[in-house]
């Protein structure tokens, strides 16, 4: 396999299975790279989906009249199969008030096929069909597909980053730097009165995207580039409308009997050397601050699903880094109380960025453009173990349109400038690897 790490051999081989069978435009169709556990999930659509639809539709069982969830998850509960892996994607939305009614809430999609790749399985094993024809036909289409696959001898990582103009062009601003800034002050103001307090802070960006641009293919190169990542997907909602995205966190992970959180807390830009990182992000009390009230706040929200002992934090204030920032990474583990299933967890994260205090949240989620899956969470499960992932890092692309967001955490010792740089570097992966690919495709 040449001089490729086992991840990038097995990630390669999985993107070209992927596109080879068809899966890119097939609705329900998904592959999700969990770095977390090594591991690659591809998804072959047509099973079973259960959608939560969009508040602005006739209110159903699940839906009430304001909106917001009476039973939502229940409903998807008792709705899914409990014997199949499943594709998760929730949006914030339906704890907001600024939507977008051609997307539903919530989608929750089990596969008619799935396979994983992993370093110990490179080429690929089928890790569910529903029956003995399922799975013949699962083994056929690993034969047919991967006998001639031909893996690089590494990958075609793109050179140092386009910096956040050339990055950017072609996006428009939902709102002026102007104007965010101005958002950005008052919503430091506010926190001057409460010394513990935190908000984040969104802004939102779209650019056309030709028909004629590859839309797995800016998937596959914001994900090669975009480093220490904790799980990736790309999901086809349907033949137009693609979800992707490359999440630096998990919102949680049920391993057997464990719960496992990450936080990921506190933001400097990448690629500037480990002293400046240590300078920036260990030994910088406001980073710091921001780090340990965002893992108390994590335990907090989670110990009520674990044991007495609660939340245990097992790798406190590692580095990850990503393509173009790098974050403070602790890793919190806790034994999680009998019983409990994703089912208890959901309900209880939204929103997932927030306010504390709370009668923060309407100056923190000022911004008045739908989420879509921004903010919400992403995720797989099957037996013996269940991911939730913070979307972000991500992007929807609804026809010719792709629609981006960015946030940060803000605290009374903000600088409304600095947030607005952080911004800008964090979102310049994903608008660096739509450029690349527009880029491409205008050469060819």
């Amino acid at each position: 396999m040449g001089n490729l790490s086992a991840h990038e051999t097995y990630f390669e081989l999985a993107c070209q299975f992927f596109r080879r069978s068809g899966l890119v435009s097939l609705p329900g169709s998904y592959l999700v790279d969990n770095k977390n556990r090594g591991i690659v999930k591809v998804g072959v659509g047509g099973g079973r989906r259960v959608s939560l639809p969009s508040a602005t539709q006739s209110p159903s069982r699940h839906t009430a009249q304001d909106g917001q969830d009476t039973g939502l998850f229940d409903v998807v509960n008792a709705s899914v199969d409990a014997d199949a892996p499943c594709f998760f994607l929730v949006s914030p939305d339906f704890k907001r008030a600024f939507r977008d009614a051609r997307l539903p809430f919530a989608l929750f999609e089990q596969p008619r096929l799935e396979f994983r790749f992993s370093a110990a399985a490179p080429h690929g094993e089928v890790s569910y069909a529903p029956d003995s024809s399922g799975a013949c036909e699962a083994r056929q289409m690993l034969s047919e597909l991967l006998d001639d696959i031909t893996v690089p001898l590494g990958t075609a990582i793109s050179p140092a980053p386009l910096s956040f103009a050339e990055a950017s062009a072609g996006w428009e601003r939902a709102e002026s730097d102007g104007a965010f800034l101005a958002r950005l002050e008052a919503g430091i103001l506010a926190l001057q009165d409460h010394p513990d307090g935190k908000m984040t802070m969104m802004r939102s960006f779209s650019r056309a995207i030709p028909c004629n641009v590859d839309r797995f293919d800016i998937y596959r190169q914001h994900a090669r580039n975009n480093g220490e990542y904790a799980c990736s997907h790309f999901y086809c909602l349907d033949e137009t409308t693609f979800s992707f995205g490359c999440s630096p966190e998990n919102t949680f992970e049920i391993v057997g009997g464990d719960l496992h959180v990450d936080v990921v807390a506190s933001t400097c830009k990448a690629g500037q050397g480990e002293a400046f990182e240590r300078r920036e992000l260990i030994e910088n009390p406001k980073q710091q601050k921001e780090h340990l009230a965002t893992i108390a706040s994590r335990s907090a929200r989670y110990a009520p699903f674990c044991e007495a002992e609660g939340m245990t934090l097992i790798k406190p204030m590692q580095i990850k880094r990503l393509r173009n920032v790098c974050h403070l990474h602790s890793l919190a583990v806790g034994s999680l109380r009998p019983q409990i299933t994703i089912f208890d967890i959901i309900p209880t994260l939204f929103p997932i960025m927030g306010a504390k205090p709370a009668e923060l949240l309407s100056l923190s989620d000022s911004e008045k453009s739908p989420h879509r899956f921004y903010g919400g969470i992403v995720g797989h499960w099957e037996e013996g173990y269940a991911g939730s992932f913070l979307n972000l890092r991500n992007a929807l692309i609804k026809g010719d349109t792709i629609h981006a967001k960015v946030g940060m955490g803000v605290l009374r010792e903000s600088d409304a400038a600095s947030e607005l740089t952080e911004t800008e570097d964090k979102i310049s992966g994903l608008m660096e690897a739509v450029f690349r690919c527009c880029q491409a495709e205008n050469r060819a």
